[in-house]
């Protein structure tokens, strides 16, 4: 698609961008990108989850240049991701392998390792804390005193305890040597389910949430119970370039949400199947919308929203949502003053009155020039 270039415009471009920057400033002093990395760190993983490159300080630099807008940011930091050369490759880690700060389970009380409730107010009532405005408060937990445990010891997901018994169906392995990097091959459809977990990992976390939220609602048949919800560090590991021995050379903060579905009513061994969810940082409503998704995807049907991959998978993508929504806003005086003279066309044929038409101007295929304002 084509769009008409705005004419004799390029200095109110330019001085409608400075303004954007002079509002973005303001009055007031500037946020530091360590503020919002600190302070604002749930914003900042949604940005790095959206755009798919784990870079927390770059996220924070992305949503303090968006004004906070997460999927500007995530759209920015996308476009810095592919200028970036790609000169290895991880190994595969076990999500087991992750040292956990939080990790609930709804589907069973007793779990090995216990639940880890972390930092949450799952449990607490969510009221205006007017204390905030009187600037920082003090820090509750300085006067704890926590004994050292020594480094944590490794949890067992909880699927794994279905997996023992044999109550969780397993699917078929992909006919593929290697997944395919959605980043830099386009999804075909039917899509294979890495495909899906990638796409839907880099989804918007509001369209995944929705889409979700409509399978629970009746607009599918899939009502998952939690195995788990866990938040922690992954480790990042290499092979060393000379020894080939696998080095861990970083963290990744991520969520990871795993649930089950009783499937027994369609197959003649009574099991569950599962679905999946796994994002940047602490995304704890994505992580459990992506999971409900891909169980609901697995079904591979037509009948419902959610269930349908290349619907899901169009729809989630932020990125294009944002560009073809806010692609309304550009030039369409040449396709819509087509779509005028059509109807007023349409009309004369009917004999429908044309009392009140409105005259194009004679420039009209031609666009104006816009003053910027700045009316603070």
């Amino acid at each position: 698609m084509g769009y008409v270039a705005v004419t004799a415009g390029e200095e109110i471009i330019e001085r409608a961008e400075e303004l954007f920057e002079s509002q973005r400033i303001g009055d007031t002093e500037a946020v530091a990108v360590d503020q919002i990395d600190e302070q604002l760190s749930r914003l900042t993983a949604q940005a790095m989850s959206e755009g798919g490159l784990y870079a927390p300080r770059l996220a924070a630099l992305a949503v303090k240049q968006a004004q906070g807008d997460t999927v500007e940011a995530a759209f920015l930091l996308r476009a810095y991701r592919s200028t970036l050369e790609r000169f290895d490759e991880s190994v595969t880690v076990e999500p087991s392998e992750m040292i956990a700060s939080r990790r609930v389970s709804p589907a069973f009380k007793d779990v090995p390792g216990g639940q880890i409730l972390g930092a949450t107010k799952d449990y607490t009532q969510r009221l205006l804390d007017f204390d905030l405005l009187e600037g920082t408060p003090d820090d509750p937990t300085e006067k704890w005193e926590v004994p050292d445990e020594g480094d944590p010891d490794r949890l067992s997901n909880v699927t794994e305890l279905l997996r023992e018994e044999g109550l969780l169906y397993e699917p078929d392995e992909p006919d593929v040597d290697e997944p395919n990097d959605t980043t830099r091959e386009s999804v075909t459809h039917p899509a294979e389910r890495d495909e899906v977990l990638q796409e839907l990992a880099r989804g918007e976390t509001g369209a995944v949430t929705a889409l979700g939220y409509s399978a629970l609602r009746g607009y599918g048949t899939v009502h998952p119970t939690l195995a788990e919800v866990r938040v922690g560090d992954l480790p990042v590991r290499i092979e060393h370039p000379y020894t080939g021995d696998e080095v861990t050379v970083a963290h990744t903060s991520v969520t990871e949400s795993e649930a089950v579905v009783p499937v027994y009513e369609k197959r003649e061994d009574p099991q569950f199947a599962f679905g999946y969810g796994l994002t940047f940082g602490r995304n704890e409503r994505k992580a459990i919308g992506m999971t409900v998704l891909d169980a609901s995807i697995q079904l591979d049907t037509e009948e419902e929203p959610a269930e349908n991959a290349e619907f899901v998978l169009d729809t989630v993508d932020g990125m294009d949502s944002f560009g073809f929504i806010e692609h309304l806003k550009l030039p369409h005086y040449v396709t819509f003053q087509s779509i005028l003279d059509r109807i007023r066309a349409l009309r004369e044929r009917q004999g429908l009155s044309e009392q009140g038409r409105v005259e194009p101007d004679e420039q009209s295929a031609e666009p104006a020039v816009t003053e910027v304002r700045n009316d603070d």
